[in-house]
C-alpha cells in the first residue's frame, strides 16, 4: 500500500491486561489505512481534493457515503464473480479489507466524453477514432485506459511502459481490462434502473500474498465515478451527481453525495 506517513497508536486495556497496537497510515488523498490485530481496515475520511491536490476541503458525511457505497458495490461485484479485497463493513465509515500490494496503475473506463479525455483533446491530442470530441458525447464502444498512480501528477500510460517497468505482465493487463469492462457493465445496468448515467469511472487493483489480482480501494462512489442524471441528459443538460460539483463549484458536495447514495441504495 502507498505509505504517505504513518502514526503508531498503542492502547492499554487494563481489564484484559492486553496491549493492542494500531498502526494508522494515510493512504492517498481521502483514506486512512488502519492495521490492528492482524487485520487491515480502510477508513474513508471527509477529505476532498481535486486537480491533483490543488483544491482541498472537507465535507460532512462524504467519507460515510463513499464507504457505504463501496461496500454496497463490492458485495455486488463478489456476487457477480469479481474477486475483491472487501471483507466487511464497519459502520459508519470503515471497511475491513484483505491486505494487498496496490498495483501502481489506475484503470479508467469511459462511456461518455468528459474529464481528462476532453482536456487532452483541447490541448491538441487526438481522440480515438469514432469519438466526437464534445462534452457529453456518447462513446460507441467503451474505452479502457491506464494512468500512473503514485506520481506527483498522474499521466496516461500504455501497455508497453507498464510491462517494461515490471508492474504487470501483458496477460495480467488483459485480465484487468476484461474485469474493468465487466465492472462497467454491472454498474451501467444497475445505475440505469435508477435513472443515472455512468459517464466514466476509475478503479484500482492489487495483488494478495498468493499473487492473485483483486479489485481494490473503492468502487461505484461519486469520488471515483462520474454520474449524470439521465432525465436531465435526455433534455440536453448535464447535471452532475459526483465530485464535479466540487471541482467546478456546481453545488454543495455533502448534499449531492447524500442524494446519490439514496438514489442508488434506497
Amino acid at each position: 500500500m502507498n505509505n504517505c506517513g504513518s502514526i503508531l497508536y498503542i492502547f492499554w486495556y487494563a481489564s484484559e491486561n492486553v496491549m493492542t497496537t494500531e498502526i494508522r497510515e494515510r493512504a492517498g488523498k481521502s483514506k486512512d489505512i488502519i492495521k490492528k490485530d492482524g487485520k487491515t481496515f480502510f477508513e474513508f475520511t471527509n477529505r476532498t481534493t481535486a486537480f491533483d491536490g490543488v483544491k482541498k476541503d472537507e465535507f460532512a458525511h462524504k467519507g460515510e457515503v463513499c464507504c457505504k457505497l463501496s461496500a454496497y458495490w463490492f458485495e455486488i461485484m463478489e456476487s457477480e464473480g469479481i474477486p475483491t479485497h472487501f471483507r466487511a463493513f464497519v459502520p459508519p465509515n470503515t471497511m475491513e479489507v484483505e491486505h494487498l500490494e496496490i498495483i501502481p496503475v489506475e484503470v479508467i473506463c469511459r462511456n461518455f466524453v468528459a474529464g481528462s479525455l476532453l482536456r487532452r483533446h483541447e490541448s491538441g491530442d487526438a481522440v480515438p477514432a469514432g469519438i466526437e470530441p464534445r462534452l457529453g458525447a456518447k462513446i460507441p464502444d467503451p474505452i479502457v485506459e491506464f494512468t500512473t498512480k503514485f506520481e506527483a501528477v498522474d499521466r496516461p500510460i500504455d501497455y508497453e511502459e507498464i510491462v517494461e517497468k515490471g508492474w504487470l505482465r501483458r496477460e495480467e493487463l488483459d485480465s484487468i481490462a476484461e474485469c474493468t469492462r465487466k465492472v462497467n457493465n454491472i454498474l451501467k445496468r444497475r445505475l440505469s434502473d435508477k435513472g443515472i448515467i455512468l459517464a466514466d469511472f476509475k478503479i484500482e487493483f492489487g495483488k494478495n500474498s498468493a499473487g492473485e489480482i483483486l479489485l481494490a480501494d473503492e468502487v461505484g462512489t461519486p469520488d471515483g465515478c462520474r454520474f449524470w442524471d439521465l432525465d436531465s441528459y435526455e433534455n440536453g443538460e448535464i447535471v452532475s451527481l459526483d465530485k464535479d460539483v466540487y471541482r467546478y463549484d456546481k453545488g454543495n458536495l455533502s448534499d449531492v453525495y447524500q442524494r446519490i447514495y439514496r438514489r442508488i441504495c434506497e
